[in-house]
């Protein structure tokens, strides 16, 4: 248990010996000695900074991302956000300049999104694609959401929609209404792997009329603790 305490600091960066011994209440003389035989295994390497992550943990890393169908377990989560919100649920990812729907879960709503998986989207014009964009740079939002309107858009029409993707950015949780005039409300936000990077988003829609009567801050905090879930089965830390 003290040697995997001891790859639990390394996971933050190079740590010294003293400071592990420091942190984890044990001897100096323990500690070098665990670190030294994660370091004879590969779990361990030595840097002028001291211990970091070696390659046998990388190697496992990599794997177990290879192994993980992250669709497949963000499933049973979708089915508790539509059961709890009643709206459609969604999981989606990005494919270059796009987004693809790649799971849902139909909620009690009578008039029902007509997107399906497999649905491939502009990744601008839709709630789930602007949640996997969050962590762009600006000049990437604007590039994005000039093709989707096919470059027929005013300057004006570009900083409001940056100015939004701004805000969404700081909230995590993305609010959006269609703009095909299908009368479709979403709302989105993205989920990370253990590096931090948005992998996937998900969200729940619905006719804008069934969101009349609902209180929008307990939505997107149910959308956004569904993210935190999934991030967390992805190796998401925070």
């Amino acid at each position: 248990m003290r040697a995997l305490d001891i790859l639990d600091e390394v996971i933050a960066g190079p740590i010294k010996t003293v400071e592990i011994a420091r942190k984890l209440g044990m001897s100096k003389t323990t500690a070098h000695r665990l670190a030294h035989a994660l370091k004879s295994r590969d779990y361990l390497s030595i840097t002028p900074d001291g211990f970091a992550l070696g390659p046998k943990l990388l190697q496992l890393g990599a794997m177990a991302e290879s192994q993980t169908d992250l669709v497949r377990l963000a499933r049973p989560l979708l089915e508790v956000l539509s059961s709890e919100t009643g709206f459609c649920s969604f999981a989606g990812q990005r494919e270059g300049d796009w987004s693809r729907h790649l799971d849902r879960v139909n909620g009690r709503q009578r008039l029902r999104v007509a997107t399906i998986p497999g649905d491939v989207r502009p990744i601008a014009e839709t709630g789930l694609g602007k949640a996997l964009l969050l962590d762009e740079g600006e000049e990437t939002w604007r590039r994005l959401y000039v093709a989707s309107r096919n470059g027929r858009v005013t300057e004006s029409e570009v900083q409001r929609w940056i100015a939004h993707m701004r805000e969404f950015k700081v909230r995590q949780v993305v609010d959006h209404d269609s703009e095909l005039g299908d009368g479709v409300h979403s709302i989105a936000a993205p989920v990370r792997n253990a590096k931090g990077r948005i992998v996937m988003a998900i969200s729940i829609a619905g006719a804008t009329q069934y969101y009349q009567g609902e209180d929008a801050g307990q939505l997107a905090g149910k959308v956004a603790r569904s993210a935190r879930e999934i991030s967390a089965l992805a190796g998401y830390a925070g």
